[in-house]
């Protein structure tokens, strides 16, 4: 018998020992009488005999031993085993989380002490955090989305709706508390779902048994402005793992100001379609906004653009523009001076051939959609004349003639290569996986601000002015007036603001020295730096990788955050870490 007790002693005392969990026993005045090796280590304990007589104050931080000695009296007073978390930071961006079981020690239905197990719940506490992050973001993006989005059970009843859904359906906040607390116990079409009437069966399917359905154009049973509000809703199901409707995600958008656009047109199109097939050049008719239908287009029109006549009834405005970005300055002028004359455009027709066009174009009416008419004349002969005579003229048509989004031919490859290394410096550091996600984001968009830079400056094959580079350098508060209103879950705009400062408040737009930087801003300052350097540019071949290192290493301490410099360095030197795409020049000692 003794000897099965000493063995059941022998047993427990290493597993107490050897558990990776930290262990503790207090007495009922919270002083430690004995701990594991685990937790002797992890508070630099020389062996668990040192803990003994220790209270909470003499190994942890003031108020995680508060909180440690709370817990623990709590649970010696309640008789009852309970949880507790306590946080421990390691360091100014790391810190170890970890859960606790405290169970009290009684004898004669009275505390003497507290048992604790403490379980490392670090890496599952920052799973969940980036969780939060990425609900908090997606949230976000539904609730602000542009179309009305609905979530109903498989009844019917209303369970989510964003701002967009109750603009729509101009529904006060306690017409929809009303709608939610009037709770459906079967599925039935009211007097709120009747202008679907039509589409009972297939409705009534997808709620029943799943799948999705599309209603394109619907008159509801709503008014607004005196008007029917129409829409367009899609109807799909979220099914439970068994094959049951969980849910149905309704996506509703507002198409009234569409609709009535082309009733009001209805009653003069007969006439203005005798007027304009008898004139020889294209003549055409369209809705003044983003991705706008063109109403009418007469048979000088189609043939220019190679339409037929079955075909002219589903074409854009957006579908004819060879420059997609022309769309954005056509309804910019329009809606500021109701007219363009003469412009010279490139258009596409219908087989993806393109031609020069003048293109004068008038608002008709002003409404919530308003409409334009316009005239299209084939101008291709007179600008391949003018070519001819513009030969000289080293690249500057070319700029002119090309894509206004092609503002930089560089920008793409360099945003990604900067934000590749960024990352990869991040981790040489040891920095957190979700403030490593944050530097992605940053990186990716830290030459955004260049899109207010006029095109003739980023692409120009030679040194800049010094007014050009003023306002070059007013890129990183364009970037940062960009993203600043957008809630990232982390500080994106204002790392991209200051990835041109440099510690010596030398950099620029705020002239920001060390502390004040932050320490993104600092790895993408040495990021973007070397891919400059060690890549091609327009106006310069690549200086190669051994001078860009070279340059960070002499403003190491100066420019640059020394330990970001080192880790750089150990990349490209220890770790053969290499930028991406071809336009980099190996690293070359010679």
């Amino acid at each position: 018998m003794k000897s099965k007790q000493g063995n059941l002693t022998r047993y427990l005392e290493l597993a107490f020992n050897q558990a990776k969990e930290l262990v503790y026993i207090k007495d009922s005045q919270l002083r430690f009488l004995t701990c594991n090796w685990a937790f002797s280590d992890f508070f630099g304990l020389d062996a668990p005999e040192k803990a003994e007589g220790l209270s909470s104050a003499d190994l942890m931080p003031a108020l995680t031993a508060q909180e440690d000695n709370r817990t623990d009296r709590e649970a010696m007073e309640s008789t009852v085993s309970l949880r507790a978390v306590l946080s421990f930071q390691e360091s100014e961006d790391k810190s170890r989380v970890f859960s606790c079981l405290k169970v009290p020690l009684l004898e004669l239905d009275s505390s003497i002490g507290v048992f604790c197990i403490m379980r490392d719940i670090t890496h599952e506490e920052s799973e969940m955090e980036n969780y939060r992050n990425r609900e908090a973001v997606n949230s976000a993006i539904i609730q602000n989305a542009p179309v009305g989005i609905s979530v109903r059970d498989s009844v019917g009843n209303l369970l989510s709706y964003n701002k967009a859904w109750q603009r729509i359906w101009n529904n006060t906040n306690e017409h929809i508390k009303s709608d939610m607390d009037r709770v459906r116990t079967e599925l039935k079409l009211d007097s709120t779902d009747s202008y679907l009437a039509n589409y009972r069966d297939k409705l009534m399917k997808v709620y029943q048994s799943g799948g999705e359905f599309f209603v394109p154009e619907v008159k509801t049973s709503k008014k607004r402005d005196g008007l029917e509000v129409w829409v367009s809703q899609h109807f799909y199901a979220i099914m439970n793992p068994d094959n049951t409707v969980q849910r149905v995600v309704v996506l509703t958008v507002d198409i009234t100001d569409q609709v009535y656009s082309r009733k009001a047109l209805k009653t003069t199109q007969q006439n203005y379609k005798k007027l304009s097939e008898t004139i020889p050049v294209g003549v055409f008719r369209s809705e003044v906004r983003e991705n706008g239908l063109i109403l009418s287009m007469n048979p000088a029109f189609r043939r220019m653009f190679g339409i037929s006549e079955e075909d002219s009834r589903n074409v854009r405005i957006s579908d004819l523009l060879a420059n997609t970005d022309d769309e954005t300055n056509i309804i910019n002028l329009l809606q500021q001076k109701g007219r363009i004359d003469d412009r010279e455009i490139i258009l596409k027709k219908n087989d993806g051939s393109t031609f020069w066009a003048s293109f004068t174009m008038s608002i008709l009416t002003e409404a919530a959609v308003s409409i334009a008419e316009g005239v299209i004349t084939d101008i291709t002969g007179r600008m391949n004349a003018f070519k001819q005579l513009q030969k000289t003229i080293d690249g500057v048509v070319l700029a002119m003639s090309r894509l206004v989004d092609m503002k930089d031919p560089y920008t793409s490859g360099h945003q990604k290569r900067v934000a590749d290394l960024a990352c990869a410096i991040g981790e040489e550091l040891g920095m957190k996986s979700d403030m490593i996600d944050g530097l992605r984001i940053a990186g990716i968009l830290h030459d955004i601000g260049k899109m207010a830079v006029p095109t003739e400056i980023l692409t120009k094959p030679g040194a800049i002015t010094r007014s050009e580079m003023l306002l070059l350098r007013e890129h990183p508060e364009d970037g940062y007036d960009i993203l600043k209103s957008i809630d990232f879950p982390w500080p994106v705009a204002d790392i991209v603001l200051q990835h041109h400062e440099r510690l010596d408040g030398s950099g620029y737009p705020l002239g920001l020295k060390g502390p004040a930087i932050k320490l993104e801003a600092k790895i993408l300052a040495v990021a973007d730096v070397v891919e400059a350097m060690a890549t091609m540019r327009p106006y310069r071949a690549s200086l190669g990788l051994h001078e860009a290192l070279q340059t960070i290493t002499a403003g190491s301490g100066i420019y640059f955050d020394r330990q970001v410099v080192e880790a750089c360095m150990r990349l490209f030197m220890e770790k053969n870490y290499q930028l991406s795409e071809e336009n980099s020049l190996p690293f070359n000692n010679s």
